[in-house]
């Protein structure tokens, strides 16, 4: 029930009407898009446009359906383009481009370098079924996964407010920042004033109207270049054709060069190390919420969604592969997506199901319309508004994280590892290793984390028996 005993919401085995979840999914959907969008538009400006964003849309709806049906729909929650494949992609790309490697070629090798990628996060997620999930506890405590989860927000805040400020030859463009405020308090107003009924779910879908209301009425006009001008870019934005980016044309044109899979592989495969401890993140963020819900019911049910990290880095790397094999960039599930679930109180896996149905019908008319870039509807003032909030709510479920798991942030031990991760994370984007491997600065960060406190640990256990 939408509002069940006064208290309102949905768990992940509760399904609205069809109405009402055809509505949340469209807020799913258009929460994620502009960051699967981005990533695919990020990616293709390092030299090759490589992906092709109607693919892109479509491999995340697959993946996601994917998902659910491994987990069993226990685990609601949408897979997206992961920002922290870009810097090996950018890696991949150059190395292509001075070797005069083509854009199929060069897919064919990522494609291949993140079924890898894919099949290390299966393994892991193999291994915590073999051994049990409180081993991988003690590698994956609360206090490195909330603080990945709170960098991954926090490292997003520098492109969302270039993105708001829109600064050109010096100046400043206020009226994007007007738009991106609109939509923001927008969004914070409505999720403090509405607390009852189906209205109070859906804040996120009425802020992204009203900036984009406002947007067509101030932005495009006064600042987007006018009407005409604005929708040509749409109707002529450029995008790789669908049918050019499956597997079937990437894959044979990869083996044409074994040194650039070797240098994909080389580029990609650590980026599970950023990815998994992610999820991680995301599981227990989930389980959080769902349960405080679940808490104001008079069954109280206990979901028990912390214990199934495995089954979700099994989905993880499973929907890695099947987003490669359709065309799109690797990917993990979505901070955006469970902030936007908090935020409403709706947590059922059959919304999701029903906005991967949404992505893949959305895939497929962009190709088959050719419409351009879809995101460039919602106008980028919105989507930094939006981005403002989802990225800063991200950041925010890590530190809730680490209170939930009461993370003694006294200890020593902790502080240091807590340290390493926040420094390192939020202070490089990038570690330059060779001219063609480069690890990416949260996946430093994680892994960092990880074997720093594993070492902490053992110390702390050999002088503790010394001290006995």
């Amino acid at each position: 029930m939408s509002e069940k005993n006064g208290v309102v919401g949905y768990l992940p085995d509760e399904k609205p009407s069809i109405g009402k979840a055809l509505v949340f999914a469209l807020q799913q959907f258009l929460v994620m898009l502009p960051a699967t969008v981005l990533a695919v538009i990020i990616m293709n400006g390092f030299g090759l446009e490589i992906y092709s964003i109607p693919a892109a849309i479509l491999a995340s709806g697959i993946a996601t359906i994917s998902f659910l049906l491994v987990t069993k729909g226990k685990i609601p929650l949408y897979y997206g383009s992961s920002f922290s494949y870009i810097p090996a992609v950018s890696i991949v790309v150059g190395y292509a481009t001075k070797n005069n490697f083509g854009a199929t070629t060069t897919l064919g090798a990522i494609l291949i370098a993140s079924v890898v990628s894919g099949l290390m996060s299966i393994a892991a997620g193999l291994l915590i079924k073999k051994f049990g999930k409180d081993k991988i506890d003690k590698i994956l405590p609360g206090h490195i996964t909330g603080m990945i989860a709170m960098i991954i927000g926090l490292s997003l805040a520098g492109d969302t407010m270039n993105g708001i400020l829109n600064v050109t030859d010096g100046q400043t463009d206020w009226w994007s920042v007007l738009i991106a405020l609109i939509t923001f308090t927008t969004i914070a107003v409505l999720t403090v004033v509405l607390k009852k009924g189906f209205i109070s779910q859906i804040p996120i879908l009425i802020g992204l109207g009203v900036g984009v209301l406002f947007s067509y009425l101030i932005w495009v006009p006064l600042s987007g270049g006018g009407y005409a001008n604005y929708f040509s870019q749409i109707n002529n934005a450029s995008s790789v054709a669908l049918l050019d980016v499956m597997p079937w044309k990437t894959i044979p044109a990869a083996f044409d060069s074994w040194a650039l899979i070797g240098v994909s592989v080389l580029a990609v495969f650590p980026i599970a190390f950023a990815t998994i401890p992610e999820s991680a993140a995301h599981v227990n963020q989930i389980d959080l919420y769902v349960n405080a819900l679940s808490d104001l019911r008079e069954d109280k049910k206990d979901y028990k969604i912390r214990e199934m990290l495995d089954d979700n880095l099994i989905g993880d790397g499973i929907g890695d592969i099947i987003a490669v094999t359709f065309g799109g960039p690797a990917g993990t599930n979505y901070g955006e997506n469970v902030s936007a679930s908090a935020v409403t109180k709706n947590f059922s896996s059959y919304v999701f199901f029903i906005t991967g149905i949404i992505a893949i019908v959305v895939g497929i008319l962009l190709e088959v319309l050719h419409i351009g870039n879809i995101s460039l509807l919602l106008t980028s003032p919105v989507i930094q508004g939006v981005s403002l909030y989802l990225f800063g709510a991200i950041a925010v479920q890590g530190i809730a994280l680490m209170i939930d798991k009461k993370i003694n942030v006294f200890d020593p031990k902790v502080i240091a590892v807590m340290a390493f991760i926040g420094i390192v994370g939020l202070g490089v984007g990038s570690i330059v290793v060779t001219d063609t491997f480069i690890l990416p600065g949260i996946g430093v960060a994680a892994l960092g984390g990880i074997l720093l406190n594993i070492l902490l640990n053992v110390i702390e256990k050999i002088f503790t028996k010394k001290n006995a």
